[in-house]
Order: structure tokens, then C-alpha cells, then sequence
């Protein structure tokens, strides 16, 4: 009695408990390419190397404070390889450098202090002028 693919397949995904569908991909694999196992990656590849991770991180602690836009030209100059601002932005995020900067403070001395609160009193009495004129 000769035995029909179908019944193969539904005596090995009975015994391993997997379905039909993929016992039967697994065997088409095996006879295309002899091997079942999946591919490397998935997904596109990453532009970036680890050299290249390596160098764009040098170039931006050279200076954390200039723009992305310098910072992709120095990066091309130094490796050769050429990507958009926004790969250069991912790839700075990825590594903990953000755009963000420390809310600049107004340096409060004795003189900075009498000066602010003169024209504070002088702005005041500018706004009270201003609503009694248009009062009348």
C-alpha cells in the first residue's frame, strides 16, 4: 500500500503537533535549499556599520553644541560614507545625546537687583497711565 504525501504530512504533524502547513513548508525548504533553518535578519539592514557608530559618536563629543547639520558634514568628511540628518539623529539618540539644553537663569546681583525692581516700578506706572488715558 503506497502511502499518499498527504498522509505523511498528517502523520508527522500528529507526532510533532505542528501544523500540516508547516510541515509542509518546512519540507519544501528542506528540498530547495537543503537547509531549514530561517534567514540571518529580517528587515532592512542598518545604514550605519560599527566603525561609523564608533566615529559619529567621537564627532559629536567633539562639540555637543553644534547642529546636526555640521555634524553630518564632519561625519561624511571622516568616513566617507554619506546619510541623511535623520539617520545621524536616530543614531544620536540610540547613544543618549539629546538636543536639550539647561532654561538659562538671569544673573541676580545687588545692582542687577535695584535695576530690575526700578523698572518694574517704572513699567507699572507705564501700564497705569496707559489704562487711565484709555479710560477717559
Amino acid at each position: 500500500m503506497q502511502m499518499t504525501i498527504y498522509a505523511v504530512l498528517r502523520d508527522i504533524s500528529s507526532d510533532l503537533k505542528y501544523p500540516k502547513s508547516t510541515v509542509a513548508y518546512v519540507i519544501k525548504k528542506w528540498k530547495v535549499s537543503s537547509d531549514c533553518r530561517n534567514a540571518p535578519r529580517v528587515g532592512r539592514p542598518t545604514k550605519l556599520g560599527h566603525r561609523d557608530r564608533r566615529v559619529l559618536t567621537r564627532e559629536i563629543r567633539k562639540n555637543r553644541t553644534q547642529s546636526i547639520a555640521l555634524i553630518r558634514e564632519e561625519f561624511q568628511q571622516v568616513s566617507g560614507s554619506i546619510v541623511s540628518m535623520n539617520t545621524i539623529r536616530k543614531e544620536a539618540h540610540l547613544h543618549c545625546f539629546h538636543g536639550r539644553a539647561a532654561a538659562h537663569k538671569p544673573l541676580i546681583t545687588k545692582s542687577n537687583r535695584a535695576a530690575r525692581l526700578m523698572w518694574c516700578k517704572a513699567s507699572k506706572l507705564d501700564c497705569r497711565s496707559v489704562e487711565t488715558d484709555s479710560l477717559e
